[in-house]
């Protein structure tokens, strides 16, 4: 049973538990390899400052931590992207890693309760404007395809209180659109959609386009 509560704090902390069709075609955790700030949904997570109640400075960016106030804990899932630089509140309601650079790594992680084999993954890409052409590159791979479906991921190696993660990273550019949001998921009908709230998404920002100087500013400052 504690193991069965525990999987349960975990699906509603990553936002799984949105509808019968996001349980049949899950998405999954993905973030960038640069430098990114998380935007959470206010209803999922809160921040925590210095001075307060579960402040914790092992998890504090700016005297800043990210709380899960549905799991009660610390989301250390998204402290797992590699260059996190802060928080921010996200309008869209949707939890989502944003960079300013069109060449990362996109990082899958299935990070979770347990051991499992994630199999139908897919890339999805949603260029920004919508219906603006784009041209992506994939593990050295063009296309302009914009599902690209991927190997399954053994999720094997454990980690603390009782959860599991593994990763795999694809490296990834693209040009022709000023934003990419990109989103994985298992593919279960084999039909190349996804709809429902994903569990995260990057939105990726091409660096050469203005953009909202609240949040570059704590991905520029990186390189003073």
């Amino acid at each position: 049973m504690k193991g069965t509560n525990k999987g349960i704090v975990l699906a509603l902390s990553l936002g799984l538990a949105q509808a019968g069709v996001a349980l049949a075609e899950p998405s999954y955790l993905i973030y960038p390899s640069s430098p990114t700030v998380f935007r959470f949904d206010v209803n999922h997570y809160e921040l925590i400052h210095a001075g307060q109640p579960k402040f914790d400075s092992g998890y504090a960016i700016a005297n800043e931590m990210l709380w899960d106030c549905i799991g009660e804990r610390v989301p250390i899932e998204v402290y797992r992207a590699p260059h996190l630089v802060g928080f921010e509140p996200s309008s869209s309601g949707i939890n989502e890693f944003v960079t300013y650079s069109n060449q990362f790594d996109i990082v899958v992680d299935g990070f979770g309760v347990g051991s499992r084999t994630l199999g139908n993954l897919c890339l999805r890409f949603w260029p920004d404007p919508a219906r603006t052409a784009a041209i992506l590159s994939l593990d050295g791979l063009t296309t302009d395809r914009l599902t690209i479906p991927l190997p399954s991921l053994e999720v094997t190696t454990p980690l603390a209180n009782g959860y599991y993660s593994d990763t795999r990273s694809h490296a990834f550019s693209w040009v022709g659109a000023p934003a990419m949001q990109i989103i994985v998921f298992s593919d279960k009908d084999a039909d190349g959609a996804f709809a429902g709230t994903p569990t995260c998404r990057i939105v990726a920002n091409d660096a050469a386009v203005p953009v909202s100087e609240a949040t570059w500013g704590r991905v520029k400052a990186l390189y003073r």
